[in-house]
């Protein structure tokens, strides 16, 4: 199944490796990217590995995370593609992803 990434995930992303570049280093973004690529790996193989975090109700789309260390995969699953939503640190207030979710 295709994965695609939404300019938030791309944001975040992008977020994710300059932090690490510049608190820890080339190589712990690295480290970062080759674990990140593995999880999507997995994910294109059983989309349905992660979690199941949020469904909205109106909508009936159903979120899921798949975690990456300090970080979760945020995703949904559709009937052609997987789209990643969002790369969340673990240490965020659970609510500010309900509302990037539109759930709050």
């Amino acid at each position: 199944m295709n994965v695609e990434w939404s300019e938030g995930a791309y944001r975040d992303y992008d977020e994710i490796l300059g932090y690490l570049v510049h608190e820890f280093g080339t190589r712990s973004a690295v480290n970062f990217q080759r674990r990140l690529n593995h999880s999507i790996e997995v994910l294109k193989t059983f989309p349905l590995v992660g979690r199941s975090e949020y469904l909205n109700e109106a909508t009936r789309i159903e979120y899921r995370s798949l975690s990456c260390r300090q970080y979760r995969i945020i995703y949904t699953v559709m009937p052609d593609r997987i789209l990643i939503l969002s790369f969340w640190n673990n240490r965020r207030n659970p609510e500010d992803l309900r509302n990037l979710l539109n759930l709050g």
